[in-house]
C-alpha cells in the first residue's frame, strides 16, 4: 500500500520500534514459563512480560486492556490452550496470540491453526511433544535457533505486524481526505470513513467487488480512462472529476504499485462553487462599472490624497468642486458606527489577507440622509517590502437593495415565526422556499430541504386521478386547500391540511405558495369524540335502563325513549318534569339537600319507587353522579326496575322462613316421639314386657307421618306444576276412603263412608288446579276431621270456588288464624302440619283460604280465587 505522498506503507513500521510491548505469559509448564519470560525479556528491553497461571487469570489481564501479545501453552489447567485462543479471539479480535509448548502435536498444530493462531511453535522444535526444554543457561538464549530466542523473534514479528497494519488502518481513517485501494483486478480492497461517506455506501458492503460493477456510472468516464492509464504507465495521475452519483467534484489523485491503486479523493464542491460565485461576481462587477452609477476613488496611500470622480461626487448630492481630494472627504461622512469595521477590512486588505477590499457602510449626502455604499477595491501598487502605495475602487449606491433586504428579512421573520409550516414550489414540485417550521417538520437544514420533491404534492398526485398542481402552475387554477394524510419524521400517517395558491409576479408564474399545518392530534381528537359521542348516544338511547338528567332544582332536562315507555309518558312530556313527579318517596326539600351534597364525579345509590302515568308504582334502584355539562352542574340518574329482584327476595325470605320452621321441627317436634321410643324401649328391656314393643311403634308411626309432613311442608313450594282441569267430587271420593280408612285402622267401603265418618261430595264442575297438590290439599283436610272427632265432611262449591266443611269441635274464632301455623295441633295424633301444608298448597295456587264456623259448629275452609274450567 503507498501513502498519498508516494511512501510505502511499511515505512510506517519504522517507528513502532521504540513502542512498549507487553506480552502476557500462560505457559503450560512452570519450567517452560521462566524460560520463556526471560528468553523474551533478554530480546528487546522494550518487552515486559507478565505472567499468569491458567486462561482465566489471563482473560482477567487481557479485559484490563494492558496487552500486546499472548503466549499460551497447551495444557493449562480449566481450558486448553486452543479453547483459551478462541476466547480470545471472540472478546479482542486479532490480538496476536502463539501457542508455545512441550506438549504439541501436529493435531494440536492444525486445531490452533484453524482457530486463527499467529505463530505455532513447538518448546522442541517439532510437533510431536518428544523434546523436553533443556536446562537454560545465556548462551541457549543467545542461540539463534534456539526455541526460546525463537519465540521472542516471533513475537517481536507478530507485534510489529499487528501494529503497523493498526497504524495504517487509524493513520488512514483519520485521515480528512477520502482513501480507497484498488487492487490488480480492479476489486475494492479499503475504504476508509471519510470515503464510504462521500460514495454514501456501506465500507464492509462494497469490499471485494470490482469498483465497475458497483459504480457503473463511472463507465467510460474520464475516471475509468485516467485510472487504465495510471495503471498501464505506472505513473500517478491526478484529474478532477464530477461524481454524478452523490452529485459532488471530486480532485482525485491515483498512485499506481504492483498491487493496485492507492486512490486519494477530496470533496471540492464548496470550492467549485465559490470559484463560479466569484466568477459571476466578477462579471456582475464588469457590468456595474461599465453601466451601472458607480464611482471611482484613487488613493495614494502615502500622500493620504484621493480622487474621486463626479458620479462619486454626485452619490452624495455633492458637486465634484465641493469634493477635495483628501482621505477625510471620505473618512467623515461615513457612520460612526460603521468606521470601525471599514478600516478593519482595509487593514486585512493591506496586510494581503484577502484579495480584495470589500465593505457596505453607511455614508452621510448632502442632504442629511444616510446612503448605504458598498466599497470595493483593491491595491494596484506595492513597495518591494509589500507596503501598499495605491489602491482603487469603487462605491455603488445599494440603499434600495438594503432596504428590499431589510424588508426581505422581516417578511422572512414573520414567516418563520408562523406556527405554519410555509413553502414556495417550483414548476417542478420541488422546494425553492421554505419556513423555519418546515425545516423542524422533516428534521433537516434549510439548505438540504430547497430543491427536493415534495411529498405532500407527491401523495396528492398518487391520491387524485387529476393533477391540480399542474393546473395551478399551467395558471388554470388559483387555489387548492384540502386534507391529506402523509408520512413526515414527526409522525407517521400525520393529518395535515394545506392550502395551495399560484404566485404570480409581473403577470409570470413564479411559484406555488403551500400553508400547511399538523392537525393530526385535533383530528384525531375529533374523530374519537364523534365516536365517544356516537357510543355514547347509542348507550343513551338504547339502554336497557332508564336514564334521565335533571338539574339542581329537580326539573328533568332529558330522558332516553326507555324511561318514557316504562313510566307510560312520551319523552316530551318527561321533560320539563321534576323528579318527585315519578319518585313517589322522594321529597322535594330532601332530594335538593340530596344532590347538593354529592361532590362532582360522585355517584349514589339508592332505593325507592317510581309512579307511572297510570299511578301504577313498581321499585327501581337508582344511581345519581354529578356531572359538569358545558360548565353548568347536571345530575344523570340511572334508575332500573327491581321487580323481579324484589319478588325473588321475598321468595328467599319465604324459603328461609320455612328453614326456620323445618329447624324448628327436627330440634323440637321429633324429639317428643324420639323420647317416647327411647323410654318404651328401656322399659321393655327391663321387664321383659312385650306391650311396651307395641308402644314403641305406635311411637315409630307417629314419627312416620311427621317426618312425612315435615318433607310435605318443605318440598310445596310457591309455585304449582302443570295446571289442568280437576274434578273435586272425583277427587274427593277417589282418595277419602284410603286417608280416613288409615286412621282409625279399618277398611273402607266403596259408598263414600269410612267408619262413622262420612263424606258428602255436593261440588260440581271442574277446577284449574295441580292434580297432585289438590290431592293432597283433601287428604290433609279429612284427616284434619278425623283426627278431631269429626263424623261428617262435606265438600262444596263456592261462587267463586269451593268449601270443606266438618261437623266437629270446630275451632274458637281467636285461635283460628294459629291453625294454619307449623307444629300447631290440638290432636294427641296429629303433627300440627297438615294445615300448614293446605295453606301453602293454596298460596301457590293463588287462592285465598279462610277458616270459619260451619253450620253445625264444625270448622268451614273456604277457597276463593279459584279459576274454573
Amino acid at each position: 500500500m503507498t501513502t498519498r505522498d508516494g511512501h510505502r506503507t511499511d515505512a510506517l513500521a519504522a517507528d513502532l520500534q521504540s513502542d512498549p510491548v507487553r506480552v502476557l505469559l500462560v505457559a503450560d509448564r512452570p519450567e517452560v514459563g521462566d524460560r520463556a519470560a526471560t528468553a523474551i525479556e533478554t530480546h528487546a528491553d522494550r518487552f515486559a512480560v507478565t505472567t499468569a497461571a491458567d486462561a482465566a487469570e489471563g482473560l482477567s489481564v487481557i479485559d484490563s486492556g494492558e496487552v500486546d501479545c499472548v503466549v499460551s501453552g497447551y495444557d493449562l489447567p480449566g481450558m486448553d490452550g486452543v479453547e483459551f485462543l478462541r476466547t480470545v479471539r471472540d472478546r479482542v479480535g486479532d490480538l496476536p496470540f502463539l501457542l508455545f509448548t512441550a506438549h504439541g502435536s501436529e493435531a494440536v498444530a492444525s486445531e490452533a491453526i484453524a482457530a486463527g493462531v499467529d505463530e505455532y511453535l513447538p518448546v522442541g522444535g517439532g510437533t510431536d511433544g518428544s523434546a523436553d526444554p533443556a536446562p537454560l543457561d545465556t548462551s541457549d538464549l543467545e542461540h539463534a535457533d534456539g526455541p526460546y530466542a525463537t519465540l521472542a523473534s516471533r513475537i517481536a514479528r507478530a507485534v510489529s505486524r499487528s501494529h503497523t497494519e493498526r497504524r495504517v488502518t487509524e493513520h488512514l481513517d483519520r485521515m480528512t481526505d477520502a482513501f480507497c485501494g484498488i487492487d490488480e483486478s480492479w476489486r475494492l480492497t479499503y475504504l476508509n470513513e471519510r470515503a464510504a461517506e462521500l460514495v454514501e455506501r456501506d465500507a464492509e458492503d462494497l469490499l471485494g467487488d470490482r469498483i465497475w460493477d458497483r459504480f457503473r456510472a463511472l463507465r467510460g468516464t474520464e475516471v475509468e480512462s485516467q485510472f487504465r492509464d495510471a495503471m498501464a504507465s505506472g505513473e500517478p495521475t491526478t484529474f478532477e472529476f464530477h461524481f454524478p452519483g452523490p452529485d459532488l467534484d471530486l480532485a482525485i489523485d491515483a498512485y499506481p504499485s504492483d498491487t493496485g491503486l492507492s486512490v486519494y479523493f477530496r470533496d471540492v464542491t464548496e470550492e467549485r462553487e465559490r470559484e463560479r460565485e466569484l466568477q459571476e461576481l466578477s462579471e456582475r462587477f464588469r457590468l456595474a462599472v461599465e453601466g451601472a452609477d458607480v464611482g471611482v476613488w484613487d488613493w495614494d496611500i502615502r500622500s493620504g490624497e484621493v480622487r474621486f470622480d463626479e458620479r462619486w461626487a454626485g452619490m452624495l448630492g455633492y458637486d465634484r468642486s465641493e469634493i477635495a481630494f483628501e482621505l477625510s472627504e471620505w473618512e467623515e461622512r461615513v457612520h460612526p458606527d460603521d468606521l470601525e469595521e471599514t478600516w478593519a477590512a482595509l487593514e486585512e486588505h493591506f496586510s494581503e489577507e484577502t484579495a480584495y477590499y470589500q465593505c457596505d457602510h453607511r455614508m452621510e449626502a448632502k442632504s442629511g440622509d444616510w446612503k448605504w455604499i458598498r466599497d470595493r477595491g483593491r491595491v494596484v501598487e506595492r513597495t518591494d517590502d509589500g507596503e501598499p502605495v495605491r489602491a482603487v475602487g469603487i462605491h455603488i449606491d445599494v440603499t434600495e437593495e438594503k432596504e428590499r433586504e431589510r424588508d426581505l428579512e422581516r417578511y422572512r421573520r414573520i414567516v418563520d415565526e408562523l406556527p405554519n409550516s410555509v413553502a414556495l414550489y417550483d414548476a417542478d414540485r420541488r422546494f425553492a422556499v421554505v419556513n423555519d417550521r418546515l425545516t423542524r417538520v422533516y428534521e433537516t437544514t434549510r439548505e438540504e430541504l430547497i430543491g427536493r420533491p415534495s411529498p405532500l404534492l407527491q401523495q396528492l398526485r398518487e391520491d387524485r386521478d387529476d393533477d391540480p398542481f399542474a393546473e395551478l402552475v399551467a395558471g388554470e387554477r388559483e387555489a387548492l386547500s384540502g386534507t391529506v394524510e402523509l408520512d413526515i419524521p414527526e409522525r407517521s400517517d400525520a393529518i395535515i391540511d394545506f392550502s395551495l395558491r399560484r404566485l404570480a409576479i409581473n403577470g409570470e408564474f413564479d411559484g406555488v405558495i403551500s400553508i400547511t399545518r399538523d392537525v393530526t392530534v385535533e383530528r384525531r381528537r375529533q374523530r374519537e369524540l364523534e365516536r365517544t359521542s356516537a357510543r355514547l348516544e347509542a348507550l343513551y338511547e338504547d339502554s336497557p335502563d332508564m336514564i334521565d338528567i335533571h338539574d339542581e332544582a329537580g326539573e328533568i332536562v332529558d330522558a332516553n325513549p326507555v324511561m318514557a315507555a316504562e313510566l307510560g309518558y312520551d319523552r316530551e312530556e318527561i321533560v320539563g318534569m321534576d323528579v318527585w313527579d315519578i319518585d313517589a318517596e322522594l321529597d322535594q326539600s330532601e332530594g335538593v339537600d340530596l344532590w347538593q351534597s354529592i361532590e362532582m364525579g360522585e355517584t349514589r345509590r339508592t332505593e325507592t319507587t317510581f309512579r307511572r302515568a297510570d299511578d301504577t308504582t313498581f321499585p327501581v334502584e337508582v344511581q345519581v353522579r354529578r356531572v359538569d355539562v358545558q360548565g353548568e352542574d347536571r345530575f344523570l340518574a340511572t334508575s332500573r326496575d327491581i321487580s323481579e329482584r324484589k319478588a325473588y327476595e321475598r321468595r328467599i325470605e319465604r324459603e328461609n322462613e320455612r328453614l326456620d320452621e323445618f329447624a324448628s321441627i327436627v330440634s323440637h317436634d321429633l324429639r317428643n316421639p324420639l323420647n317416647v321410643l327411647s323410654g318404651y324401649l328401656r322399659l321393655a328391656r327391663e321387664t321383659g314386657d312385650e306391650s311396651y314393643f307395641d308402644r314403641c311403634e305406635t311411637a315409630l308411626d307417629e314419627m312416620e307421618r311427621l317426618i312425612e309432613d315435615v318433607l310435605t311442608l318443605a318440598r310445596q313450594g310457591d309455585t304449582v306444576g302443570s295446571v289442568d282441569p280437576v274434578s273435586l267430587a272425583e277427587l274427593a271420593t277417589r282418595h277419602a276412603n284410603d286417608v280416613l280408612g288409615s286412621i282409625d285402622g279399618s277398611e273402607s267401603g266403596g259408598d263414600g263412608s269410612a267408619g262413622a265418618i262420612e263424606v258428602v261430595v255436593e261440588t260440581e264442575g271442574e277446577v284449574l288446579a295441580d292434580p297432585g297438590r289438590t290431592k293432597r290439599l283433601l287428604q290433609n283436610l279429612f284427616r284434619n276431621v278425623a283426627e278431631h272427632g269429626g263424623d261428617r265432611v262435606v265438600v262444596g262449591d263456592l261462587p267463586d270456588g269451593f268449601y270443606i266443611e266438618d261437623d266437629g269441635p270446630g275451632v274458637p274464632e281467636d285461635r283460628r288464624e294459629e291453625v294454619f301455623e307449623s307444629g300447631h295441633t290440638t290432636s294427641e295424633s296429629g303433627t300440627g302440619f297438615g294445615l300448614a301444608i293446605v295453606e301453602r298448597i293454596a298460596e301457590a295456587h293463588g287462592w285465598d283460604v279462610t277458616l270459619t264456623e260451619g253450620d253445625d259448629g264444625g270448622a268451614r275452609f273456604e277457597f276463593t280465587g279459584v279459576d274454573r274450567h
